[in-house]
């Protein structure tokens, strides 16, 4: 619980619990907490405002976005706090790098909360150079792994595939391979699925060479096979799959492609690229 002193005898108490749930959407969830919010040494009905950012705490520190309330607190005068609802917003791939970062670990949500007083009159005696309207805190959640698991289950907010790939900014051929799996998925959005799957390829060209070839991988027993010779065989699987989107032989016109099977192409790429990222 955190105790904020607002001046001349006013204070604001604020507890925060959750995450409470995890709201399902289109692409876009929400995760939800409780705030309890008691005033003390402050009349009934004077409006109080919450806002503020929250960030994946420890490690990097990323930046989630900002949270919102489902509506602003009043203080009440009977003792009792007003409970809201704190919402935020999480993508599908904001999701996936939780996991990622998360790595089969507790969770860490860091909430940095901005609380801001209305004006009320203050009663006699109470004013004073310590009185002022804005105070600010930070809170860190801590999420048991089982819990957050049972969140992403019960919204079943793991139905949306969303793979971590670091891009790069420097030109380099990792840029290249994100810059064309995003032209991938803009075609998608599209309904352009053809182009998507040609855009998906030309991503595994631009992975490069150092693949084992399929003919050197065909002479080795199964059961001997490295895992670099086994991503080889995953490469030039999705490599020959993509192929016939760009053709005009009669077998490839019988190829139809829809977003299912596009995705499934992009999926593999994406993870294939994965793979290939140097581990940190």
């Amino acid at each position: 619980m955190k105790s904020l002193q607002f001046g001349g005898g006013r204070k604001i108490t604020i507890s925060i619990e959750g995450p409470q749930g995890l709201i399902a959407g289109a692409g876009l969830h929400r995760l939800m907490f409780y705030a309890h919010v008691k005033a003390h040494g402050i009349p009934a009905g004077v409006p109080v405002t919450l806002s503020g950012e929250a960030f994946l705490s420890g490690g990097l520190h990323d930046w989630l976005g900002t949270w919102s309330v489902e509506h602003q607190p009043v203080t009440r005068d009977d003792g009792q706090p007003d409970v809201i609802t704190m919402l935020l917003p999480l993508t599908d791939e904001q999701l996936a790098v939780i996991e990622h970062r998360r790595a089969g670990s507790d969770l860490q949500i860091q909430l940095n909360v901005d609380v801001a007083l209305g004006d009320h009159p203050l009663a006699k005696g109470q004013a004073g150079r310590d009185i002022g309207p804005v105070r600010a805190f930070q809170e860190t959640i801590f999420v048991q792994r089982e819990s957050w698991t049972r969140l992403l289950t019960q919204a079943a907010a793991g139905t949306s595939l969303a793979v971590v790939i670091p891009v790069p900014l420097d030109g380099s051929a990792a840029t290249n391979v994100g810059t064309l799996l995003r032209e991938a998925i803009d075609k998608v959005n599209k309904g352009e699925y053809g182009d998507a799957v040609t855009a998906a390829r030309r991503a595994i060209d631009a992975m490069g060479a150092g693949w084992a070839s399929e003919k050197n991988i065909a002479s080795i027993d199964k059961t001997q096979r490295s895992l670099d010779q086994r991503l080889s065989l995953v490469r030039h699987a999705l490599h020959g799959l993509a192929s016939p989107s760009a053709h005009g032989d009669p077998v490839a016109d019988t190829i139809k492609w829809d977003r299912p099977r596009a995705m499934a192409v992009i999926a593999g790429v994406s993870a294939l690229a994965a793979c290939r990222q140097p581990s940190p």
